[in-house]
């Protein structure tokens, strides 16, 4: 018989006593020659400790329960039923092994999300290596500190739409966009959608992330813009689009599509051809466009602008045609002073993240381009002169 068995008929023996203190004794002493030689019990002896460990930890106090939490986390075939029973017990308790045990499945964990609370959640979000099934399902239950801790760790695997769903929490939750940005697994379009609400700080290191994304990534992006600016409408609901994609499309197979089009556009009111004109000398897709173009602060338009390189007095057309009252008349007129002022290169940093999208993406999109905050026109000559 082994030492194992031999320990393990007399914590069956233990088990069946009152005495808590033979059971604490026992407990550790069996834990220790388990710790001590984990691979020599056989499948038989392993179930028999398993059934018999997990029924008296039920019974012994919460600190002798986190100890053999503790001893037992780092232990891959530790007794399955017994780190189970760990997992779900209170936090002190089940943290250990949430955060470190590989005896526990992603079923194992699954489950405990779904029934356990926001602490449990949390020290899940420590492991190693969480996978994109449980980071899905974590990301769809936990709460703030859930889901910074779970962007802070570069183990967690995330799908686009795990990804969707949290920069989406990062608008209001802004202790997650700090983490969210530090992502370099963030794909270049929701990077471009943080862009528009994060801090001055942050938008200043998406702007270095620009600096790697691939040149040919961009021109993809900017075609794949422009084709879909020309794809003609078919349904008949849809003829004064149909007429005004044919018209664009007309104009820019004879390349016709520059600034004193535009101007023509706007002094025309045609805003419909207009827009994609717009789209299609800047790039972007018709989404981003609108956004820009409903920025009332102009300050969109000026970045747009000044990186397709664009004269001032298009740009003056462009507002001036835009503005409805009196109020954006004095932004307008603001704005005009400073456009010639913004360094060209730091304007089509900005618009490698507004033209680098997913098309289906941006037209699907319930709120598309967030426009709330810009950058302001002094802050990016000055991120151009650091």
């Amino acid at each position: 018989m082994t030492a194992g068995a031999s320990r393990l008929k007399q914590l069956i023996a233990v088990a069946k006593e009152g005495s808590s203190d033979k059971r604490r004794d026992l407990l550790r002493e069996i834990t220790d020659v388990f710790m001590t030689t984990p691979d020599r019990f056989t499948s038989s002896e392993m179930q028999h400790f398993d059934v018999i460990m997990s029924r008296v930890t039920e019974q012994v106090e919460t600190s002798l329960r986190r100890e053999l939490a503790e001893k037992l986390a780092d232990i891959p075939n530790a007794p399955l039923g017994l780190v189970r029973q760990l997992a779900r017990d209170e936090i002190s308790v089940a943290e250990p092994v949430l955060k470190r045990s590989e005896a526990l499945t992603e079923e194992d964990l699954l489950s405990i999300v779904r029934q356990r609370g926001q602490e449990h959640m949390r020290a899940i979000t420590k492991r190693r290596e969480v996978p994109e099934k449980l980071t899905a399902e974590l990301v769809a239950r936990g709460d703030e500190e859930v889901l910074v801790s779970l962007a802070e760790n570069r183990g967690a695997r995330m799908s686009d739409d795990s990804m969707e769903k949290l920069v989406g929490h990062a608008r209001s939750m802004k202790s997650l966009q700090k983490p969210m940005t530090d992502r370099f697994d963030l794909p270049p379009k929701l990077l471009t959608k943080m862009y528009f609400f994060v801090s001055a700080a942050l938008k200043k290191e998406i702007l270095k992330r620009s600096d790697m994304l691939d040149p040919a990534l961009i021109d993809e992006a900017v075609n794949a813009n422009r084709k879909e600016i020309l794809k003609t409408a078919v349904r008949d609901a849809q003829s004064e689009v149909s007429a005004a994609h044919q018209f664009v499309k007309e104009k820019a197979a004879a390349n016709q599509i520059n600034e004193s089009l535009l101007k023509e556009l706007m002094e025309m009111k045609r805003s419909t051809e207009f827009l994609l004109a717009f789209s299609h000398v800047v790039g972007i897709d018709t989404s981003t466009a609108q956004a820009i173009l409903k920025d009332k602060t102009w300050e969109s338009l000026a970045i747009a602008s000044r990186a397709a390189n664009l004269e001032r007095a298009t740009f003056a057309k462009i507002v001036f045609g835009l503005q409805r009252d009196s109020a954006e008349q004095n932004k307008a007129l603001r704005i005009l002073d400073l456009y010639l002022k913004i360094p060209q290169e730091a304007a089509e940093r900005v618009m490698r993240f507004w033209r680098v999208r997913s098309q289906s993406a941006a037209a699907n999109s319930d709120d598309g381009p967030v426009v709330k905050r810009r950058p302001k026109l002094h802050e990016i000559g000055q991120r151009a002169a650091g």
